[in-house]
């Protein structure tokens, strides 16, 4: 079965979007809709006048026609012996602080033991890595959570614990654990508001009472780690979002307070597709490495 003006319909949010997507007229698009309505027999959108609302049925078939879609693609990539070109592409997502180092690491493994495979990786929020992931824009997600993502699966789960990261020779830098209260003196660099590092930094700020001095707010970890290599500012992250390699110019220091150990690495699919199996042999990899890692 055909689902292209279906999900067309479905993603843009009305006719006319689909017809501009698809190069054709609003009218067919809207023919191809209630043909496919007829042949299952139910409603798969209210008519609004702002668009197409899906109904619950036609959500339930959004995603089996997205699953269907890759799946179908994975079997003529067998087929044909993987010959073309999208037989040898991974689609990652992933959060920030996991593309800097360790994800280039993981990639870097896989493709000196599969150098026919191509990877797309792109970095944003947790929660646009598991819509992409639903929708199979992305074969893959890497995120930090502190909380199960819904509407995908996650095939693999391991905590992440927040850290202080400074620089070598920090007043800090001896100690092997911090209270929280023990950074007050110093400034700090934060993510923005909404990061899983800042939602557990602000919740023990408010359980413990604490106020500190931002200097810094940036969503790069990349500015954040070279202003705290150079200064007595005091950063957060997990170990896994340093430099896999021997240098010491930063370290980090586990914080006392358990709700610092409250969220995870989580490796996400979309629910129910079947994977083919280079792309488990990679997950497989990506896997590894984070158990290594931990």
């Amino acid at each position: 079965m055909d689902y292209r003006y279906f999900l067309a319909v479905f993603d843009s949010g009305s006719l006319a979007a689909a017809g501009e997507r698809l190069h054709i007229a609003p009218s067919a698009v809207s023919r191809q809709i209630a043909l496919l309505e007829e042949s299952i027999g139910v409603p798969l959108f209210e008519r609004r006048p702002r668009g197409m609302e899906p109904t619950a049925a036609g959500s339930a078939l959004a995603h089996h026609a997205r699953r269907v879609s890759l799946e179908e693609q994975a079997l003529l990539s067998e087929l044909r012996g993987g010959d073309y070109h999208g037989a040898r592409v991974i689609r990652l997502v992933s959060t920030e602080g996991l593309s800097r180092y360790f994800l280039p690491h993981v990639l870097i493994q896989h493709y000196q033991q599969s150098p026919a495979f191509q990877y797309v990786l792109e970095v944003m929020s947790p929660f646009e890595c598991a819509e992409k992931v639903k929708r199979g824009d992305a074969d893959v997600g890497l995120t930090f959570s502190t909380e199960p993502t819904e509407g995908v699966e996650i095939l693999y789960s391991s905590r992440s614990a927040i850290r202080a990261i400074m620089r070598a020779g920090h007043p800090l830098s001896t100690l092997k654990q911090l209270p929280l209260r023990s950074l007050v003196p110093f400034p700090l660099a934060l993510t923005p508001k909404g990061t899983t590092q800042r939602q557990l930094f602000d919740l023990v700020c408010e359980m413990e009472g604490l106020a500190f001095n931002h200097v810094m707010t940036c969503n790069y970890s990349g500015a954040i780690h070279e202003f705290v290599r150079h200064t007595d500012t005091i950063a957060l992250g997990g170990a896994i979002s340093q430099r896999l390699n021997d240098s010491n110019d930063l370290i980090s220091v586990p914080l006392s307070n358990p709700r610092f150990s409250d969220r995870t690495i989580q490796v996400l699919t979309m629910p129910k597709r079947t994977l083919p199996a280079s792309l488990q042999l990679f997950i497989e990899t990506l896997i590894g490495c984070l158990k290594a890692v931990n």
